[in-house]
């Protein structure tokens, strides 16, 4: 595989470059690639006026020799969070959600949760514990929950007991976001894939940002491979299985980690977050949501420790977003009105080069963007 991609990576660049000069981020790709660490990676950096530095580098598939670049489609897992928290904020800015109005307000099931010793919590849950995984709840189902019906999911969430009070501890899942979708469906009357496309991905152009991939799409997937050590090969756990087509079973909405989307689609995302809900005029979340949502950035954690997290998003120092399962990655910056992206597709348990590509990768962007050191830990 080394001759391989040796023998025509430079045609590879030539067609994924897009047109970018070859720059420190760039350098860091090329040499994870080329050792064979890595099969491909795409790189975006956005500065405050929305201008692009795009870097692709290596394969979306290495045994067809497909290029990797910013319309192949990705599985991005996790990221869905912060997408579908997007849409919370719109339905917020509607009038027709709370991020502290009751859970059973819209399911009600959600008034008869109890906790493991059959005792009332000391108050029912909220949009906000769901939304920011304080729920007190620590049952998640296995990977990403699309071949449940939405509310069907948000009923087998309540049937299991509280573990912990409402609002005191954090714990990361992923199901407690189909119960909070499952709650803006019945607010706005509307599935929530079609709302989430009527509020947020169609004001912002994303077309390839979808819980279910058409026939273009398909063929546009990347091939995940595991950066576990040499050689490269095909990734093999059970997250790879997204991105097995066609599926068993119909594709069900999964709000906390089933979306696929392309870097062309996420960038425009990062982009309207880095701007406080606009993009180039078009506003999706007004100001004063906005910035009410991401002003609270602290919850409880497990023995005391404080978990920096919000409607779906990590905050990581001046920046904010949330990485996916097979290791894509968005974050938007606040007070700069930057952003950056980092697509790859390798297996969840990732191996040390994925880590120390990561690590040299986000070194380079805070010299390219002229941001201090950034902040890993979450």
């Amino acid at each position: 595989m080394r001759a391989l991609c040796a023998t025509i990576f430079a045609a590879a660049m030539a067609a994924t470059s897009h047109g970018t000069t070859h720059n420190a981020v760039r350098r860091t790709l090329d040499d994870y690639v080329l050792s064979n660490r890595i099969a491909g990676v795409v790189s975006i950096l956005s500065d405050a006026d929305y201008n692009l530095t795009v870097d692709c580098s290596g394969w979306a598939n290495v045994e067809r020799q497909v290029p990797i670049s910013t319309n192949t489609v990705f599985a991005i897992f996790s990221m869905t969070k912060t997408i579908t928290g997007a849409a919370v904020m719109c339905a917020i800015d509607d009038g027709k959600v709370s991020l502290d109005d009751k859970v059973s307000k819209y399911l009600p099931e959600y008034a008869y949760i109890r906790m493991e010793d059959g005792c009332k919590p000391k108050r029912e849950l909220t949009l906000r514990d769901l939304l920011s995984h304080t729920d007190g709840m620590r049952w998640e189902h296995p990977l990403v929950n699309n071949s449940i019906p939405l509310r069907e999911a948000a009923r087998l969430y309540a049937s299991h007991p509280m573990k912990f009070q409402p609002g005191e501890t954090f714990a990361y899942g992923t199901m407690r976001f189909s119960a909070a979708a499952a709650c803006i469906e019945v607010a706005v009357g509307e599935r929530f894939e079609d709302y989430l496309k009527r509020k947020v991905l169609d004001p912002l152009g994303m077309r390839d940002t979808t819980f279910t991939p058409n026939a273009d799409q398909i063929a546009r997937l990347v091939t995940a491979y595991t950066s576990d050590g040499l050689p490269l090969r095909k990734a093999s756990d059970a997250c790879s299985r997204q991105l097995e087509f066609p599926k068993e079973k119909p594709i069900c909405p999964a709000p906390g980690g089933g979306l696929f989307s392309t870097p062309a689609d996420v960038i425009r995302f990062s982009q309207m977050l880095a701007h406080h809900g606009e993009r180039m005029g078009v506003r999706v979340i007004s100001r004063k949501t906005f910035d009410e949502v991401f002003s609270v950035v602290q919850v409880p954690g497990e023995l005391g420790k404080k978990n920096p997290y919000t409607v779906g998003s990590w905050i990581y120092g001046d920046w904010f977003g949330h990485e996916g399962a097979m290791r894509t990655d968005q974050r938007a910056n606040l007070k700069t009105g930057q952003s950056r992206l980092f697509f790859i597709q390798t297996e969840n348990k990732a191996g040390s080069d994925f880590f120390a590509l990561k690590h040299a990768w986000h070194e380079a962007c805070d010299k390219m963007q002229g941001t201090p050191p950034t902040k890993f830990g979450n």
